[in-house]
């Protein structure tokens, strides 16, 4: 079944932007029903005052007005006891909250709306002004019209309900809306997280033996790098563990024979007839336990270096002085084999390295190249520069190395089909392992002319 992957981000971007869409388009109606409200009461009321003023001043007229009777205009009783904010058939009760007054400049009163005071609300100053009077704030206008004031005046309260209705009205469904983001968004990571608690809860629920990768139903493109590199430790853990295991079988099974061998001689040794038997049963017991001591040492010197263990420490080494000393100590042994060897080294190649390791690279190539060599043949060790790498090519002549067979030459154990050496398979393993410590690469083809095999190990060149 194929697993979709999708990305967490994106899904909690798109999804919190409905979200927001969702809440602010509510509270933008919400917002403007009650501000719609407010007004409706508030321009209700004025337009209920304006018409009794046009119909007192229009149909009564003002000369009725005399200095000790000004006229009043009356309110509908039911506006005294009425509750409600909607405006009804006899008018609206912010209507008490909403006053005007005529004045003659001689201080005389006219008229005035039954809501408002005996008192002037304002002195007689045109414009706008805020008063206090009769134990009551006003916002008043006032308008000279000849020898005439009108006065039209609010409760300053009426102003202040209207601003804190408003701003209940878009604070309240703010703070709401708010706590609602912050739910759908804490639920919506839940939800699309959940792939991270599938990922713990079945690491946890995995046997410790367990090495098999781990898959998830869907994957997020923000899980997929830590998923993989997940799997690729275990896979990496995974051919350790069959590495070891099969070092340990291999080297089992190697060691066995030798130590047989041993066990035979010296047996053969203590049931010798003469002193000749004995020395010579001897003498090979003493070469198994040559072979053997050596084929321990090679097994701790792959185990080292496939492991990490030894503590490295890295110089700069000149590959030229590296080549002429390991070649003067083999040269000797190649001597009594019939074989000679030549140095190719005009070209002097500087790499960091750790000496010791890098004189048993070049140790194990040149004793291999002798060892699958001919009998009487040269080995040829030629040192070689190009961009940021040094190469050591050891070559020999004779029978070449089949193409199928040159991947196998770095196993461990592997003996090449109708080798009759004495060797171990480990040469070159041993080889691998401390080039890819020194982040080189190592490979084997057949020389130029057809004749021998020739190994080549490109190294990065110091700085």
């Amino acid at each position: 079944m194929k697993r979709g992957h999708y990305s967490v981000r994106q899904r909690l971007v798109a999804a919190t932007l409905l979200c927001m869409l969702v809440i602010f388009v509510g509270i933008g109606i919400g917002a403007r029903a009650v501000a719609r409200h407010e007004s409706v009461e508030l321009f209700s009321a004025r337009l209920a005052t304006s018409a009794r003023v046009l119909q007192a001043l229009v149909a009564r007229q003002l000369e009725h007005a005399t200095i000790a009777t000004p006229i009043i205009i009356s309110l509908p009783h039911e506006l005294e006891t009425s509750s409600s904010d909607d405006p009804e058939v006899f008018g609206h009760r912010y209507e008490t909250k909403i006053a005007f007054q005529v004045w003659r400049d001689n201080g005389v009163l006219l008229a005035k709306s039954a809501s408002a005071p005996s008192q002037a609300l304002a002195p007689l100053r045109a414009g706008y002004s805020e008063n206090r009077t009769d134990g009551a704030d006003w916002q008043v206008f006032a308008l000279q019209s000849g020898n005439v004031w009108v006065m039209t005046a609010e409760q300053d309260e009426v102003r202040q309900e209207m601003a804190d209705d408003i701003g209940t009205s878009i604070l309240a469904p703010l703070a709401i809306g708010g706590v609602l983001m912050l739910a759908a968004v804490n639920l919506l990571i839940r939800l699309y997280m959940r792939p991270l608690s599938e990922l713990a809860t079945r690491i946890a629920a995995r046997e410790p033996e367990s090495l098999d990768p781990v898959a998830l139903q869907e994957t997020p493109q923000e899980l997929v790098p830590i998923v993989t590199e997940l799997n690729h430790l275990l896979d990496r853990i995974r051919a350790a563990f069959q590495r070891e295991q099969r070092f340990l079988n291999a080297a089992a099974h190697e060691i066995r024979t030798p130590i047989a061998a041993i066990q035979l001689h010296l047996e053969n040794a203590t049931r010798a007839a003469t002193p000749e038997q004995r020395e010579t049963s001897l003498d090979q017991a003493m070469v198994g336990a040559r072979r053997t001591s050596k084929l321990a040492e090679q097994l701790l010197t792959l185990s080292r270096i496939a492991s990490g263990g030894d503590h490295l420490q890295f110089q700069p080494l000149s590959l030229r002085t590296l080549c002429c000393d390991v070649i003067g100590a083999i040269e000797p042994l190649l001597d009594r084999r019939g074989q000679s060897i030549g140095l190719d080294a005009a070209d002097d190649c500087t790499v960091r390295g750790e000496p010791t390791q890098l004189h048993r690279l070049l140790q194990n190539l040149i004793d291999n190249a002798s060892v699958h060599g001919a009998a009487h043949g040269e080995i040829q060790v030629t040192l070689a520069s190009g961009p940021g790498y040094a190469m050591i090519e050891v070559a020999n002549d004779g029978t070449p190395i089949p193409a199928q067979q040159r991947d196998s030459l770095f196993t461990p154990y592997y003996r090449l089909p109708g080798s009759v050496t004495g060797g171990h398979g480990l040469g070159l393993a041993i080889v691998r392992e401390i080039v890819d410590v020194h982040h080189g690469t190592i490979e084997v083809d057949a020389r130029a002319d057809g004749q021998g095999t020739r190994v080549r190990v490109r190294l990065p060149r110091a700085h």
